[in-house]
């Protein structure tokens, strides 16, 4: 098959991959069939010039309502499945009909995939999907050319887009794959045909649209189960359902974890403050036993999972541990999600504000526990949570968060500012333990907590991305800027 990356094909060779019509009116309609669109948008708010615009229809936004924005800024054709559309769209922008845009979408995607040579590395889990993303792309760089999804470019939508940044100079691809509902990794296996596939852990972190933790486990095998025989799948050995999982993969497994015997295993972990970890990640083979050093500047246990995940694909694909080791310890914590913002007058903010989840905020609050008593307490110093609502828990949401509650009371912190309807529960549940407040919004406690910050305070800032406690690391910038 000739390698082709979706950059290089012209409008009349992406009709006939995905079965559409092309369709061009107006001055320029004898050139349109080699038009060669530079990039792909479904989105004309941050469209870039040269993109081809794919109108999705979605469950809020119609995109066809947009095509005449999406010409004005600089798209050179359009995809659509509502011909009418194009009457309100300018009579120069050639368009490629079908009968579903996403279908559309995800077909060119992944026919991309299937003509270019790259190996395809897709990571689901609950939680530590993007970060994991993040640290294989770091460690597959000592050895090879990586294309990785940008941001959280991780479901139906998102996961085409990316493969659709792969050309012919990639040699690995890493890929986030999240789910909602059932049958969707289904469909990201059929689009991307992993060649490895991660699975970082099973947790309720969706249980809003499943019924149990088996069901979201069912979700997540979805992946595997849609993967070559050749393929490779890693595993957490530490996570039962995990290893359910593996039980059934019908491919290569390859085990990772800390408490119990796998493949690649860390030990000696040992917390650095909010400057970083260290661990020694293990290794047995021909009968021996590997030994590797590695400081990360990644705080918490979840991390060493993270870790031990990214290690496990680049020791699959060849790399020694070493390098991999010194690769890890160069790379920062993607923002939102475990950065350490140094703030003047030694100001200090773990910012886990992107998301939250029982599991990841248990390993976070430990991060607090076990960096004891704090240098100079009564003239500050402080250990304050500012915890929002954990959404999708379903049925069990209340309880969770009661549950979270009694933990921050138990982890001896000084003081927890709860933000959301869910969080009035878990601060009800803390108890005396620490001076708590509730507020209903980000906004109300992002003005408390930067009026009530004081120096050498550390604060663990988490919460569910629709809380936005963004805002409350901003206010902290504003009122002590960055060191």
């Amino acid at each position: 098959m000739t390698m082709t990356s979706a950059t290089h094909m012209s409008l009349t060779a992406i009709a006939s991959t995905i079965g559409g019509e092309l369709q061009a009116r107006g001055a320029g309609a004898s050139g349109a069939a080699s038009v060669r669109p530079s990039g792909y948008s479904i989105d004309s708010r941050t469209l870039k010039k040269g993109d081809l615009f794919i109108a999705i229809k979605g469950p809020n936004h119609d995109g066809h309502r947009f095509l005449e924005a999406a010409a004005a800024g600089g798209a050179v054709a359009a995809m659509v499945s509502d011909p009418a559309a194009l009457s309100s769209a300018p009579p120069g922008l050639p368009a490629i009909v079908v009968a579903d845009t996403l279908r559309g979408l995800q077909d060119l995607a992944a026919f991309v995939r299937g003509s270019l040579p790259a190996r395809v590395v897709a990571i689901t889990g609950s939680n530590g999907k993007t970060t994991t993303k993040e640290m294989t792309r770091q460690v597959l760089e000592a050895a090879f050319k990586v294309h990785a999804s940008r941001g959280n470019l991780n479901n139906l939508y998102g996961c085409p887009l990316a493969l659709l940044e792969l050309d012919e100079q990639h040699q690995v691809s890493v890929l986030e794959m999240g789910m909602s509902y059932h049958g969707e990794l289904a469909r990201l296996a059929e689009i991307a045909d992993p060649d490895i596939g991660i699975l970082t852990n099973v947790s309720g972190a969706h249980l809003a649209h499943f019924a149990d933790l088996q069901d979201v486990a069912s979700a997540k095998e979805e992946l595997f189960a849609g993967m070559r025989e050749n393929s490779i799948g890693i595993f957490n050995n530490d996570d039962e359902l995990c290893r359910d999982i593996l039980g059934r993969f019908k491919g290569y497994g390859f085990t990772f974890g800390i408490e119990r015997p796998a493949d690649l295993t860390a030990g000696d972990y040992r917390l650095e403050g909010l400057e970083g970890s260290s661990f020694e990640v293990r290794h047995g083979h021909n009968g021996g036993r590997r030994r590797v050093a590695v400081r990360t500047r990644f705080v918490g246990l979840h991390h060493v999972y993270n870790a031990l995940a990214a290690m496990s694909a680049g020791y699959m694909l060849g790399i020694d541990l070493e390098a991999m080791a010194a690769r890890l310890s160069q790379l920062q914590p993607v923002g939102m999600r475990g950065r350490v913002v140094r703030l003047r007058q030694s100001i200090r903010v773990l910012d886990e504000s992107y998301n939250s989840n029982p599991a990841s905020m248990r390993s976070t609050l430990q991060v607090l526990a076990d960096m004891g008593p704090v240098e100079g307490r009564e003239g500050g110093g402080r250990r304050i949570v500012v915890f929002g609502d954990m959404l999708e828990l379903g049925a069990t949401e209340v309880e969770e968060h009661r549950e979270m509650g009694r933990a921050i009371g138990k982890a001896g912190v000084d003081a927890l500012v709860g933000v959301g309807a869910l969080a009035a529960e878990t601060v009800k549940a803390a108890g005396r333990t620490a001076e708590t407040r509730h507020f209903d919004d980000s906004a109300a406690a992002a003005a408390y907590v930067a009026g009530m910050a004081r120096p050498g305070d550390i604060f663990l800032v988490k919460g569910s991305r629709g809380v936005a406690l963004e805002k409350v690391v901003a206010a902290l910038k504003d009122r002590f800027p960055e060191e």
